[in-house]
C-alpha cells in the first residue's frame, strides 16, 4: 500500500539503504543526546558536577539530526504538507503529476542551494581544523558536522528527484 495516492511503493535500493541508515544514524544520535541530557542533570542536581561540552554537542547536534533523517522522511512521502491538496493533485491528471514534481523538483533546488552554501564552509573546515566549543573546555572538530550536513542534502536530493520522476512516470 502506498503512503500516498499517485506514487507506487517502491522496491528497497542502494538509495534506500543508504537513507534508512542515515536515519538510524540520526535516531542513535537522538538517543544518545538525551542520555547525556540526563546524565548532565543528575550530575548537576545529585554531584554538582555538569558533563562539559554536553550544551556544545546538544547544540551541535540538532542540525546534524535533522539532515540524518531527512532524506527518508523524503522517500517515504512524509515530509510536511497539505495532503488534501496533494491527494487531489496526484489522483490521476498528468497535469496535478506534472505539479507535483515540479515541487519534488523545488525541493531538490533547496537541497542544492544548501549544499552549495556549505560545501565551501566544509572544505575549509577541514583544511584549516576549525573546532567548536570552547578552548581549553571542549572543542569538537567542524568538519564532520558539515561533512554530515552535506551528506544529508545530497541524499535529500536525489530522494526528491526519485519522487518527481515516479509522478512523472505516474507509478
Amino acid at each position: 500500500m502506498s503512503a500516498e495516492p499517485g506514487i507506487a511503493p517502491s522496491r528497497q535500493n542502494l538509495l534506500g539503504y543508504f537513507v534508512v541508515a542515515l536515519n538510524a544514524m540520526g535516531s542513535l544520535m537522538v538517543l544518545l543526546l538525551v542520555v547525556l541530557i540526563c546524565a548532565d542533570m543528575l550530575g548537576r542536581t545529585l554531584l554538582n558536577a555538569p558533563i562539559v561540552g554536553v550544551v556544545e554537542l546538544a547544540a551541535i547536534s540538532m542540525a546534524v539530526i535533522v539532515f540524518c533523517q531527512l532524506p527518508d522522511t523524503i522517500r517515504l512521502g512524509k515530509l510536511t504538507r497539505s495532503d488534501t491538496f496533494v491527494a487531489q493533485l496526484a489522483s490521476g491528471s498528468r497535469f496535478g503529476r506534472i505539479v507535483l514534481s515540479g515541487f519534488e523538483v523545488l525541493g531538490a533546488l533547496v537541497m542544492v542551494s544548501i549544499i552549495v552554501g556549505a560545501t565551501p564552509m566544509l572544505i575549509e573546515s577541514f583544511r584549516r581544523g576549525y573546532y567548536m566549543g570552547t578552548e581549553g573546555v571542549f572543542t569538537f572538530p567542524d568538519w564532520p558536522i558539515k561533512a554530515l550536513v552535506v551528506i544529508g542534502a545530497a541524499a535529500a536530493i536525489l530522494c526528491f528527484l526519485v519522487r518527481a520522476r515516479r509522478y512523472l512516470r505516474g507509478s
